[in-house]
């Protein structure tokens, strides 16, 4: 096995999986970074993994509707569905791929945000490769790009399984029931392996974040945080 594809569909079909409101980590990033520190807000944005669409709509209407133009992909193909009655979305912007495949062929049009959030630490190492590539072509000069990418410390309760060839562990019985199912993840050692990943883009800022973790019940589920330009 060598994707989440199983484990997400039935998170969406038969769970109500699905963000109502944008992580606090990427109002933050559109905050202090986008607004104060770079004062970029207006363009292309693709949002790589985007699920029902909570965060490309936070982009675009934070800009006032005509400031970030947001793009989309993922991989449940029942989120078409959500994406064509969302009045707030573009559904022609957002397309569904198989797990790990191209997708360097869907757009007309340059971006210059790209933004991935909990969705790249999916792939295998070899499409995490040519995925960050198709970025970089797909990209505007002076893009930025924003992505998170799995701690090695991230689901140290869950059982996890060995080092795969292609780069991922298998992540299953997470101790707390909330989610259940196997994940496929690649999991990032440290910041100088994340910035190594992140080539050709010129890293900017860089960091990591906690999600909530009462009492240490699930273990540690910290992330990476990536910023770079083009």
């Amino acid at each position: 096995m060598d994707n989440s594809l199983l484990a997400y569909t039935q998170k969406y079909e038969e769970e109500g999986y699905g963000l109502q409101y944008p992580d606090g980590h990427v109002i933050r990033f559109y905050e202090r970074i986008l607004k104060y520190k770079l004062h970029k807000t207006s363009g292309n944005l693709l949002d790589f993994g985007c699920g029902n669409g909570v965060h490309s709509k936070y982009f675009k209407n934070i800009t006032g509707g005509g400031g970030i133009e947001p793009y989309g992909i993922d991989i449940v193909p029942s989120l078409k569905n959500i994406w064509e009655k969302d009045l707030l979305l573009n559904s022609k912007n957002f397309h569904i791929i198989t797990p790990n495949s191209s997708f360097k062929n869907l757009f007309n049009v340059k971006m210059d945000f790209i933004f991935a959030n909990q969705s790249l630490y999916y792939l295998t190492k070899q499409a995490f490769k040519e995925t960050i590539q198709e970025f970089y072509e797909l990209c505007n000069n002076g893009a930025i790009i924003f992505a998170t990418m799995m701690s090695d410390k991230g689901y140290s309760m869950y059982e996890r399984g060995e080092l795969m060839d292609n780069g991922l562990r298998e992540v299953k019985k997470c101790p707390s029931g909330r989610l259940s199912g196997s994940s496929y993840i690649r999991f990032t050692k440290n910041i100088e392996e994340l910035k190594e990943d992140f080539k050709p883009f010129k890293p900017l800022f860089w960091g990591d974040y906690e999600l909530i973790n009462l009492h240490n019940f699930e273990g540690s589920v910290e992330h990476f945080i990536y910023i770079g330009q083009k």
